[in-house]
């Protein structure tokens, strides 16, 4: 039954993220896109607190997930697994290097969103889905989407950080 939490947990975040963004304040003097990447950055808490060096449920559980959110809400498939699995092999890499706590968390969650916006951006940019200049990207739609996930991120990580870590435990033991 544990086994379940954490595609149940993801499945949640799917659900929720599309709601977020109808139910979160735009601001109305600028306008000011955000997107919600709440799978990836619990994926990269899956990393880094549930994950042992050589298993890799989170990068699996964030490619899913993500492939999955494209095929419901986006028109092309492939960007957001590619953006997503990248990112989150990142993160592993680095687990490896880093003494996992807080700071290295919110490093990592902050690597994680900044790349996987930027792979996103590049490839709309190089199919031509998207015909945004850098600089308006960077105001408009990074800037909101990082702060709108980190602030994710500080909400759910003094529960999620335990939590995983128990669960990780648990699941080594058996």
């Amino acid at each position: 039954m544990k086994g379940l939490f954490l595609p149940l947990i993801l499945f949640a975040l799917l659900v929720f993220e599309s709601v977020a963004t109808g139910l979160l304040p735009n601001n109305l003097l600028l306008e000011l896109f955000y997107i919600p990447h709440w799978i990836l950055v619990f994926s990269v808490l899956i990393i880094l607190y549930y994950d042992k060096e050589h298993t890799y449920a989170g990068i699996f559980y964030g490619a899913l997930f993500a492939f999955i959110s494209e095929m419901v809400y986006t028109d092309i498939l492939g960007v957001y697994l590619l953006a997503y699995g990248l990112s989150l092999y990142g993160v592993h890499l680095f687990k490896k290097l880093l003494h996992v706590n807080f700071l290295v968390t919110l490093l990592l969650v902050f690597y994680a969103l900044i790349a996987s916006e930027f792979l996103i951006y590049g490839t709309y940019l190089l199919i031509g889905v998207i015909d945004l200049p850098l600089q308006e990207y960077l105001l408009e739609r990074l800037a909101p989407t990082v702060m709108i996930n980190l602030l994710f991120f500080l909400i759910i990580f003094p529960y999620f950080s335990k939590k995983l870590t128990n669960w990780g435990e648990q699941a080594k033991r058996t």
